[in-house]
């Protein structure tokens, strides 16, 4: 059953304190509060007095210029500081990815491993969202996106892509007893008003940002500063709801819970069997809130199982994740990579424009580094409500969500005015290739409908190339196997790629080759096909797409 509270806080403060090292050179060496081999129990507490949200801050006039989203450069990523992994944990087992399980994607977003380069990379990238998308592309954030502080992005990078949050999320909630189901459900219901604000202010700093790009007027400071400060300051709330639930949900694992936990940590695919067929629910819970309750899980999942420095490691998109990426990745399927649209958009650019991704990068580099070492002490903060509850101290946890949303508004600022700059001198042939590009990402549904089958398959099948490469350009540190001569292999044994077990149980049950039939019913739902592949792509919808890409695969590959 679980430990006690005593006997976590002792062995919080005899354990051998951990140092966390940054890519970039920092102005301290951090100290992790514990270094854990195992995930030992929490002491959890009820919240120390929480934020009430103020009322709304309303969107006003928002300039929708829809013909094509004029807008500036380069996003500089924030993780492109984060720390440098000692211990990573990787495929099944490992406490490093090994190279068949790393891929480009993974580390480019996930691994924390960051520097100038990775930075112009990130830059460039969000660049091109922000100047070829629409405002609505802005608002676009995946689940998961609020209150990153929970290790599951480094749970992602170190298990090679396996480590899925629905998969996760209902195998925790198919193995979890009623206490601890209405545990975890109050704390959606406790952050629901936080979250709700977070949204709109959040709204209010995309018009901040998108007024000054479509205008060419100086970003209002007056204005953003504070709304950054309450932009995160209600992320920090809605963190710290959650972490009382996550150390009262750790505090309440049986042994048996905690063995499957130590093995879904060793190889995030076994957790599939005990998710299948699973409904994340609760009573009063519409769509939307079920799916937090899902993401809540999978977050505490990360947690209880991870070490401190996992939490450090954050998407390189952030801070300043306003400019419409996570709308391409949704768009294309998640189909689109940052590596890709970055050179190729990269390449649309003359020096000059370039040197504008670059100085903006080197002008932000200390400002990211700062909003690190805020993150760093706030998520001491966390720590001290799963360890020690006495230990956590409210205002002193406020005031560095505070100082962390002046940083992070200091960094879209840099972003946003080099994006600007870009835009207005770029000539009306590097427009219009930029719109052919975004073209290639995003697919319009009306205008292949109105192609004829040949024209379809080819134009869909860019979505594939994406990951697995054009015909014959496969290199190593794809996300994906090559598909050059799939046809004429057996399923799931290119070379130089590690399949995920759910593929490889496909290819053991009598289907040992593609068939149209069967690639059909995989190019459907990928995830249903075969619950645990690393495949990200959703999937075709429409059978005449399916059709199409098939048959352009049998000439092409």
């Amino acid at each position: 059953m679980a430990k006690g509270r005593k006997e976590k806080v002792r062995a919080k403060e005899e354990s051998k304190k951990g140092e966390t090292n940054f890519n970039l050179p920092m102005k301290t060496d951090f100290k992790i509060s514990a270094d854990r081999d195992d995930f030992p129990q929490s002491s959890a507490s009820s919240l120390p007095t929480s934020h009430e949200p103020t009322g709304y801050v309303h969107r006003t006039n928002r300039v929708c210029s829809y013909a094509l989203c004029l807008a500036l450069v380069l996003f500089c990523s924030t993780s492109a500081f984060a720390q440098k992994q000692k211990k990573g944990g990787g495929g099944k087992g490992g406490n490093k990815p090994d190279k068949k399980n790393t891929d480009t994607w993974s580390a480019e977003e996930y691994s924390g491993l960051r520097g100038e380069k990775e930075l112009q990379t990130a830059m460039a990238s969000k660049g091109f969202a922000w100047l070829s998308g629409s405002p609505a592309d802005n608002e676009k954030l995946s689940v998961g996106k609020n209150a990153q502080f929970f290790g599951f992005v480094a749970l992602r990078y170190q298990s090679g892509r396996a480590a899925n949050r629905g998969t996760l999320g209902r195998a925790m909630f198919a193995i979890a007893d009623g206490a601890q189901r209405k545990g975890m459900a109050d704390a959606v219901k406790s952050e629901k008003q936080a979250l709700t604000e977070w949204w709109a202010v959040r709204e209010e700093i995309l018009t901040l940002l998108e007024d000054h790009l479509y205008t060419g007027l100086p970003i209002d400071r007056e204005k953003l500063m504070p709304l950054g400060e309450r932009f995160t300051i209600l992320n920090s709330t809605v963190a710290t709801h959650e972490a009382v639930a996550y150390a009262a949900l750790e505090d309440s694992l049986t042994d048996e819970q905690r063995d499957l936990l130590k093995k879904w940590r060793a190889d995030a695919e076994s957790a599939g069997k005990h998710g299948k067929g699973i409904r994340v629910e609760a009573p009063g819970f519409e769509r939307n809130d079920a799916k937090l309750l899902e993401d809540l899980y999978a977050k505490a999942f990360a947690w209880i199982t991870g070490k401190p420095e996992d939490n450090e490691i954050i998407p390189i998109g952030q801070p300043a994740q306003f400019f419409g990426f996570v709308s391409i990745r949704h768009k294309s399927g998640h189909a689109a990579s940052r590596g890709t649209i970055s050179k190729d958009f990269s390449a649309m650019l003359n020096s000059e424009q370039q040197k504008l991704i670059n100085d903006a990068v080197r002008i932000q580099i200390p400002v990211v580094r700062e909003f690190l070492e805020n993150r760093h002490e706030f998520l001491n903060q966390m720590a001290a409500l799963r360890t020690d509850p006495g230990g956590y101290k409210k205002n002193h946890a406020d005031q560095l969500s505070k100082e962390m949303g002046r940083l992070e508004m200091e960094a879209a600022i840099i972003e946003a005015e080099a994006y600007r700059k870009i835009r207005a001198s770029m000539s009306d042939d590097q427009v219009a290739a930029m719109m052919k590009m975004r073209g290639e990402f995003v697919i319009d549904e009306n205008q292949i409908a109105s192609m004829d089958m040949k024209e379809r398959g080819a134009t869909l099948s860019v979505l594939c190339s994406g990951c697995h490469g054009a015909p014959g350009q496969h290199r190593a540190g794809f996300p994906a196997p090559t598909l050059d001569g799939f046809w004429d292999r057996k399923i799931a044994s290119a070379s130089n790629f590690e399949f995920s077990d759910a593929l490889t149980k496909v290819a053991k049950s009598g289907d040992e080759k593609w068939t149209p039939e069967l690639l059909d019913q995989y190019l459907t739902n990928p995830k249903k096909f075969a619950p645990g592949t690393k495949m990200e792509f959703q999937g075709f919808l429409n059978p005449d797409d399916r059709k199409a890409v098939i048959e352009h695969l049998k000439t092409s590959r």
